[in-house]
């Protein structure tokens, strides 16, 4: 809290310098206007959905599709991923 306060102080310190150039006045206020948005952008919570077991359906979709992809690797048409590469992005 303290420091909060500290931070306070200077940033009011700050402006108390500029306050009598209304060009700097404006360009600290568009400055702040643009901190505000993306803090607050960065602090939104988007909702997540909430969990739904993959159906039956929609595993062997996948399955197959992963069949596929290996059959294409195996016949040299097209190159997978190392276990690294996929570790790597996660």
């Amino acid at each position: 809290m303290e420091n909060a306060m500290n931070l306070n102080a200077e940033l009011f310190r700050q402006l108390s310098y500029i306050a009598g150039d209304e060009n700097a006045m404006k360009k600290a206020v568009k400055y702040l206007k643009k901190l505000a948005v993306q803090i607050k952008e960065a602090t939104s919570v988007e909702e997540e959905e909430p969990y739904r077991p993959r159906t039956k359906a929609e595993v062997l979709a996948d399955f197959d599709l992963a069949c596929k992809e290996l059959k294409l690797n195996l016949e040299g048409k097209l190159e997978l991923k190392s276990a690294e590469e996929a570790l790597d992005e996660l």
